[in-house]
Order: structure tokens, then sequence, then C-alpha cells
């Protein structure tokens, strides 16, 4: 497998229709496994409100994982919430989690980093030092 990397988009509007054509295809999969539409999962990225990165292969030229985030305060903390990371193959990119880290705390000042995650990621999370604080537990109605 050639080397992966993540890769940051620029949240300007411009560069964001530039490089839609990569990121787009993995909305729909966010939209089903959310309560989100896609319309609305658009309209957060090109808003600003959550901001987004690739998994890169610089090789095939393509995309393997789309990850978003926002980010907000508590007192002296900046937070950055990973609300989802969606892609194919995540045992050949999820170490790009400490480049994504780094680029949140170098980038942002964000100094607490809490991903909002499906149950299957907790043992590699708990493994990069990650703890469980809260579950999140939801019915529908």
């Amino acid at each position: 497998m050639s080397e992966l990397r993540f890769i940051p988009i620029p949240t300007t509007e411009e560069a964001l229709r530039r490089v839609s054509h990569l990121w787009l295809p993995f909305i729909p999969r966010i939209a089903d496994r959310s309560d989100e539409t896609v319309d609305e999962l658009i309209d957060a990225i090109i808003s600003g409100r959550v901001q987004i990165g690739l998994v890169w292969d610089d090789d095939n030229r393509k995309a393997h994982a789309l990850v978003g985030w926002l980010y907000r305060r508590a007192g002296r903390e900046l937070i950055a919430e990973v609300h989802w990371i969606t892609g194919w193959g995540s045992k050949e990119w999820r170490h790009l989690l400490a480049e994504l880290e780094k680029y949140l705390k170098e980038h942002a000042g964000a100094t607490v980093i809490k991903p909002l995650c499906r149950p299957g990621w907790r043992p590699f999370l708990k493994q990069q030092g990650y703890r469980q604080t809260h579950v999140v537990m939801e019915k529908m109605l």
C-alpha cells in the first residue's frame, strides 16, 4: 500500500469548492449514519462550522477518508470535537490520528480533542491515550 497522509482542507469557500470532488463522495455516507441530510452537511462545511481534512494517497491520487471537526471553548480550553471520520480501510490510516492531533494543537491551539465515535473506535483510541469520560446514548421518538 502506498503512503497515506492527513491533509487539512483550507476553510475558504474557494478552496472547498476547488477540491469538492475529493470530499463530496464521503458526504452521503456520513448522512446515512447521522441525523443530518447531505445538504445540511455540505452547508456546515461551506459555512466553516465544520472543518475537514482528507486521508490522502499521493501515489494513487485518491482520498481514503474524510475527517470533520469543529472547535468550541470551555473556560480556558479550546476543544476540538471530531464529529466524523469516514472512509475505507481504516486500519491502513488510523495511525494518522497523531497528524490530526498535531494539526489541531499547532494550527488552532486546541488543548483537548474529543472524538464523537462509534463504539468500535474505543479500543484504538484508548491505546492512543484517550479516556472515556461520558457515554452518549440515544433513543428515536
